[in-house]
Order: structure tokens, then sequence, then C-alpha cells
């Protein structure tokens, strides 16, 4: 297929590259940075589907997740006023997954050459009973993509509220890693955590070293909001977020094509862990007109590990 479909938005900074695709629950589809030598390199695992299927999406890009990231237990979610059932995900049951922002046409607000506003405008509905807007912001310069993502509670009482992004970073398996988070939560065979524990300096990645092999997901909380990442041809991917999003999600798959390195403001099932009494969920319960904002950007760096 194409790189860019009709109603996809291009944003170009010199030889730096972003396809958009509003219609494509806000996806940036792929991304080209340009290293501080002067070389363009290509950073995402392109998205590549011409169609949208909410439930079944293709791997590749970067999506917002908007209202939660990760899985909401049996789909279940407890509040202070009684039990909301949500519909299970077909590739999480019973579970939830990732919310439904990322399956619904995002509108565009504004755009010009360097930058690009999009919206969801999402009534209460079976996926999420709350009425809610999100708002994304990009701007791209030459070396770097930022982005600002917020979500806006527009109905009654109090909204369960969680934001994030899941890029797919080009991989390869001998890649190095470098971040620093003070806890992990050791998750199910479901992908579900329940607590959190110190994480064990035989498995921090303060100092750059590769993943251990084949599949596997990680979730970390305390982060710092750094990251550094080698690509494929050696050079080195810093990601960048504030304070809300201080948890981690890192997650490969069992064939290396991608890296999966999520941004977020909770760990799964976090609404109803911290229900439960859980600390350092990162929930957040949002009243009416409240609003929850988290930046991310993603840069090329003139070092090397």
């Amino acid at each position: 297929m194409p790189e860019s479909l009709p109603g996809d938005l291009l944003l170009v900074a010199g030889a730096a590259r972003a396809v958009v695709r509003p219609q494509a629950g806000g996806r940036v589809c792929s991304l080209t940075l340009v290293h501080p030598d002067g070389h363009a390199v290509p950073v995402l695992y392109p998205y590549t589907d011409a169609e949208v299927d909410p439930l079944n999406w293709a791997k590749g890009g970067i999506y917002p997740l908007v209202p939660y990231s990760n899985r909401i237990a049996l789909g279940q979610l407890h509040t202070a006023k009684g039990t909301l059932a949500l519909p299970p995900h077909p590739n999480a049951q019973p579970h939830t997954l990732h919310g439904h922002a990322h399956g619904l046409p995002w509108a565009v607000v504004s755009h010009d050459d360097t930058s690009a506003h999009l919206r969801l405008d999402s009534p209460p509905c079976a996926a999420w009973p709350w009425h809610l807007q999100a708002d994304m912001r990009l701007r791209l310069s030459a070396h770097a993509l930022q982005f600002e993502l917020s979500l806006t509670h527009l109905g009654a009482g109090e909204m369960p509220a969680g934001i994030g992004f899941h890029p797919y970073f080009l991989h390869h398996e001998k890649a190095r890693l470098r971040y620093q988070a003070g806890r992990r939560w050791p998750a199910d065979a479901d992908c579900l955590a329940h607590g959190s524990e110190p994480l064990p300096r035989s498995d921090s990645y303060d100092e750059a070293k590769p993943l251990p092999p084949g599949t596997m997901t990680d979730y970390l909380s305390e982060w710092d909001g750094v990251l550094d990442l080698e690509l494929p041809q050696g050079e080195l991917l810093q990601l960048q977020t504030d304070a809300v999003l201080s948890h981690l999600v890192v997650h490969r798959p069992p064939q290396p094509l991608y890296l999966c390195l999520e941004p977020v403001s909770h760990v799964a099932d976090g609404f109803n862990l911290a229900a439960r009494g859980v600390p350092g969920t990162g929930a957040v319960l949002l009243p009416f007109g409240g609003v929850l904002r988290g930046q991310m950007t993603i840069s090329l760096s003139d070092r090397r590990f």
C-alpha cells in the first residue's frame, strides 16, 4: 500500500517526516527523524494497514492510549458507586485492552507543515460509560517529534482516567536499552499485575544492556521519564516524558520485529488495584471538567552507547 492515504496528515521538517492518520485512532503510521550528523533514520515499525479494525488492529506506528492503558481485569471496573461491566477484548478475554480511542476516528482541529492538533469527542458508550474529550498535539522538528495528550472528563461525577502512548520501535534482539525505574509489577499469565516490588539491581537497566531473549512484558513504575534505545543501525533514540507518564511498559513479541516501550500514567488494572488499596498504581479520578495531561518526546541523540 502507499505510505500515505487520503485523509492522512504529512508533517515535514527538512528530511524529517511523519505520517499521521486521524481516522485510525490518531495513529502516527511512520516516522523518520534526522540524526545530528545529517542522515535520515526511520525509527518506527510502520503501520501499513489501509483499513481500521477497532478490535484486531495491526501492529505498528504510535497510537494514543485513552481513557486507560492495558487491561481491566475481567472487564469489571470497580468504582465507589458499584461495579461497571465493560466488553472484553477478543485478544485479551475475559479482560479489556487499551480502551477504545485508538479504534475511533479523530477530528483534525488544525494542522500545518510541522504540527497537528487532533481531537476525539466520545459520548458515553458500552466501551466507556463517561463522556470524554481527548486532545493530541504533535510537533515535528528535524531531530524530534513532540506529543502532548490530554483527557478531559465532560460528564457527571468522577471518571477513572488514564493516558499513555503505544509506540512500536524498530528493533533487533541485541539492541541495548537504558532506563531508571524504582519498582516492578510482576504480571501473571493474563498480563495482570497484583502489586509491586523494588526492582532488583540485577534486573535494572541503569546501565545499557540487551533485553533477555524471547517474548517479554515488564510493568515498571517510579520511572524517571528518560529512556535510551539502540536502533538497528546503531543510532541512539531517546524517549522523554513528564512526571504524569511515570509508568513504563516494556513489551517484545516472540519474534523481535519491534519493541513496544509504552509511557503510561498507570499500571495494568490500576483502577481496580487502587480501589483495593494498592499504592502507587497511578490511578486518577477526574471530576467534571478535570483534565489529565502528559507529554512525550522522541528524538535522536548524537551519542552512542
